[in-house]
């Protein structure tokens, strides 16, 4: 192949991987419309038809049928996976059943409404999270879209139709898919349909064609729809190039590309470029190659100027650094697939030396020469003033630097010539050539190597001091000395300025690489804003500012850095209403001292970034490139956050919806049984013929105690539980003795078949505390210790003073705990499998609660004597007053 069409290995390597990965993946296939009713169902239910024809397993997951008869019979034959019910808030919700896709592991699975959202509960927030699932697992899946659901096409949709979608998938997921079938349908035929209800049925048509199904909104739409399709084609089309490595484009679609200097005639053909991609309604791009040539403050003002002014137009804008600019841009041609190339009429020899090579390397590309206008006397006056240094040397400074080294190398040889002779003096003379090749231009280049041949005749081949060489060895040695000088300089040259370029490369690539290292270790958008802020000042020596928008999606005048003023809050409102830069070295507001720039991803803007720069100097291309990168891994970076924000709201709000729903199944439980007896006791009670049976009577008014009791027992865990949720809770402390406490809470709990027994290991422990909080702490653990015990066994409270700390135990002889289940006991409303009918999940947590209000701890393990657990809360010692220890 071509060195000059040889493709960038890294980018081959990156489509190739992707490539890998679709191969290991299901096969992801979208049936895509501009709007619901076009048929992308039926659509859909068709192919999959066809591929059960073919011998293929097909199920399907979820597909919406919405009444229509003919979409119902298009699934006969179709094995229908049941979907997965969901309750939710005293609601029953289908959603589709992921465990039984993957369990069934059929060949291709069908999904309806990719940008549908889950129900609360589901494993996954969104059904195209679950599609993501199923194709790694090896699924091919067939699913169906609207244009309104793509991320980046929801406001301009809206912007439309006036009606917010609030339902979109990201564009990676439009990118992933294998293949993209559009299903096309008329406007007027779309509301001919609906009007035959074969869209919607009943009020609901009759309110879709008041409000979306307009014949200017459905025109919209179609060309939306049709565009996007357009645009998944040529992406696609682009890698197949890349792999490919075709030598040549493939002029499917006219593509035009502008070469772009720092040259003021650069305008004109960026005009002439947009005049020709507008007439052939093409895309087009605007290339610059840095090829190490150090311009002057004022070419680097035009040069950013020419890059401006394409972006402006519409232009795809590409930097790249490259010493060979015919063979950057026959590589751009060639990877964006360029059909015509627009250049300028060059003035100089050597430019007009590399445009033939670019038309002798480009024969598949059509190459436009625009005619220049030659130079006013006061541009020639402004560049001659302004001029970056040529390739001959800008002025005769290098040159005089570059005699005077030869002079020392001269005076060197001189000195060393008896000892190595005149033929070795030649070579240090070469050598010099070689380190003028890595200082200087061209020009002295040539200058070094003819003056060095010339001094090396002169004072050290016989004859000396005579331009005369005798010897043909000697003539033949001088000859090779100039062309192996020349040709020695020119690569030292050219290996420097590539050098220079690789070195602006890893200045680039460290700098994003260390930003992005720094923002995987951020945890809020003020720390990625003061890591932003510490990269620019140490690349750019230049301040910043970060405006982010706030909850109502504007900006306000509050910065990372504190606040700005109202001037530089004008600009950046403009930059964030117009999703442009303006401000210094554009121009618009170009008065500003400060550049705004708005920090925006696929679909929506974050906020601003403001750059302060110094004012003395041009911001180069290089530094634009890299300015605009950092902008825009920052936006990457907010974004993430924001997206693990929401996450977290939204893991949250599951995790409350569980709760809640726990919590009313669990109390409702509770509250009924005790309710029930008690309205069983209450009946039995009014019974005429039971009023003669005293003692049946008085088992029905214990029934009655103890479902109350019950009942009180359940309403104070969550009033507790409550208070020490909301932290209102506040402790009365009073001195008490440990045995008082345990004493009150075993005479008020009756075990039938089980012995209490209390051991005092340390007698006369007394505690501060809030007595009746800490007995019902005590008396949840001991309630527990009951309902896991067996019968006829023996719970134990044990008190004892340990190293300045109060242990109250409760030792019962029951299964004991799973040592997985440990660390989950004292979670609010988890309860072990297998526990006994009765309670919540909350007396552990209310314990936890009580005990760590008095600065304590409470924890359980299991026995190491025999079957059984031990709960023991640990609470630290005060010595009490001396009264207390003379009682």
């Amino acid at each position: 192949m071509n060195e000059n069409t040889r493709l960038d290995p890294d980018k081959l390597l990156a489509r190739l991987k992707q490539e890998e990965i679709k191969n290991n993946r299901g096969a992801f296939r979208i049936f895509f419309g501009m709007c619901p009713g076009v048929g992308k169902t039926y659509a859909m239910l068709g192919a999959a038809q066809e591929q059960h024809k073919l011998g293929k397993q097909v199920i399907v997951g979820v597909v919406e049928t919405h009444g229509r008869i003919e979409t119902d019979k298009m699934l006969e034959g179709l094995t229908v996976i049941p979907k997965k019910r969901i309750s939710y808030r005293e609601t029953v919700l289908f959603e589709l059943d992921i465990d039984k896709i993957l369990e069934s592991k059929p060949d291709i699975v069908l999904i309806d409404e990719l940008a549908h959202s889950n129900a609360p509960g589901s494993r996954h927030n969104k059904r195209y999270q679950d599609v993501m699932e199923i194709l790694d697992a090896g699924i091919s899946v067939y699913t169906t879209l609207n244009v309104q659901h793509i991320e980046s096409r929801a406001d301009i949709v809206q912007q439309i139709t006036g009606i917010q979608v609030r339902e979109t998938v990201p564009d990676s997921l439009w990118d992933l898919a294998d293949q993209v079938e559009l299903i096309d349908l008329s406007p007027q035929e779309l509301i001919k349909r609906l009007k035959e209800g074969k869209v919607y049925l009943g009020d609901k048509a009759a309110r879709a064609e008041e409000n979306f199904f307009k014949e200017a909104y459905l025109i919209a739409l179609r060309e939306i729809s049709l565009r996007f399709t357009a645009e998944k084609v040529d992406h696609d089309l682009q890698g197949h190039l890349s792999v490919r490595q075709l030598i040549s484009p493939w002029n499917t679609n006219e593509r035009l590309m502008v070469a772009v200097s720092h040259s003021p005639h650069s305008t004109k053909l960026i005009r002439a470029a947009r005049r020709m991609a507008f007439s052939l309604e093409a895309p087009w791009i605007a290339v610059h190659i840095d090829n190490g040539l150090r311009l002057s403050q004022f070419d680097q003002s035009t040069l950013f100027q020419n890059i401006n002014l394409a972006r402006e137009l519409g232009a795809e804008v590409i930097s790249l650094y490259d010493s060979d600019i015919v063979a950057a841009l026959n590589r751009v041609a060639l990877e964006k697939n360029v059909t015509q190339i627009i250049l300028g009429r060059p003035e100089r020899r050597t430019f007009r030396i590399l445009l033939d090579k670019l038309i002798q390397n480009t024969h598949f590309v059509d190459i436009h020469i625009i005619r220049q206008e030659k130079d006013s006397a006061e541009l020639k006056e402004k560049r001659k003033i302004n001029a970056s240094p040529n390739i001959l040397g800008n002025g005769p400074v290098p040159y005089f630097y570059t005699l005077y080294f030869l002079i020392m190398v001269t005076i060197i040889s001189l000195f060393l010539n008896p000892y190595i002779g005149y033929r070795a003096v030649g070579f240090l003379y070469l050598m010099s050539v070689i380190v003028v090749g890595f200082r200087s231009t061209l020009g002295p280049i040539l200058f070094a190597a003819f003056s060095g041949a010339l001094i090396w005749d002169y004072v050290f081949i016989p004859p000396l001091f005579a331009f005369r060489i005798n010897e043909v060895e000697d003539r033949m040695m001088c000859l090779s000395f100039v062309l192996v000088g020349v040709l020695s300089g020119f690569l030292a040259r050219k290996t420097k300025t590539k050098e220079r370029l690789l070195i602006l490369r890893e200045k680039k690539t460290n700098a994003l690489f260390n930003l992005l290292k720094d923002f995987s270790t951020a945890m809020n958008s003020k720390a990625i804003c003061d890591l932003t802020e510490r990269s620019v000042q140490s690349l750019f020596g230049a301040q910043i500012k970060i405006l982010l928008k706030n909850e109502k999606k504007i900006i306000t005048r509050k910065s990372n850095s504190g606040d700005i003023s109202e001037k530089e809050f004008a600009l950046a409102l403009w930059s964030f209403d117009n999703k442009k830069p303006a401000g210094w070295s554009t121009q618009t507001l170009s008065e500003s001292h400060c550049l705004s720039i708005p920090l925006i991803v696929p679909g929506k803007i974050l906020g601003i970034l403001l750059f302060y720069p110094d004012m003395k100097k041009t911001l180069s291309l290089e530094d634009e490139n890299l300015l605009n990168s950092i902008c825009l891994q920052l936006a990457n970076a907010l974004e993430h956050l924001m997206l693990q924000e929401q996450n977290k709201d939204i893991q949250l709000f599951e995790e409350s919806e569980k709760l809640h729903q726990t919590l009313l199944n669990s109390v409702s439980h509770e509250m009924r049984i005790p309710l029930t007896s008690i309205m069983g006791s209450v009946s039995a009670l009014q019974d005429e013929k039971i009023q003669n049976y005293p003692e049946k009577i008085k088992l029905l008014n214990q029934e009655l105690i103890d479902s109350c009791q019950r009942l009180n027992r359940v309403i104070e865990n969550l009033l507790d539980m409550n208070r020490l949720s909301s932290g209102l809770l506040t402790l009365k402390k009073e001195w008490m003795e440990a045995s008082d406490l345990a004493q009150s809470v075993i005479s008020q709990v009756k075990a039938k078949n089980k012995k209490i027994m209390l051991i005092e290991k340390t007698s006369q422990v007394y505690l501060s505390c809030d007595g009746l909080l800490l007995e019902h702490a005590l008396m949840n653990l001991l309630l527990n210790a009951i309902a896991y015990s067996e019968e006829n066994s023996t719970i134990t409270i044990e008190i004892e003073l340990v190293e300045e700390k109060i242990n109250i135990r409760v030792i019962d002889q029951g299964k004991g705990i799973p040592e997985d289940k440990l660390d989950l006991i004292f979670d609010k409303f988890y309860r072990l499998p297998g526990s006994p009918a009765g309670g919540v999940g909350l007396g552990l947590s209310i314990v936890k609660g009580i005990v760590e209000a008095h600065n304590g701890r409470v924890f359980g393990h299991n026995r190491v004597d025999q079957q059984g657990a031990v709960f023991t809360i640990e609470l630290p010692w005060i010595k009490p007053p001396m009264k207390l220890d003379e009682v």
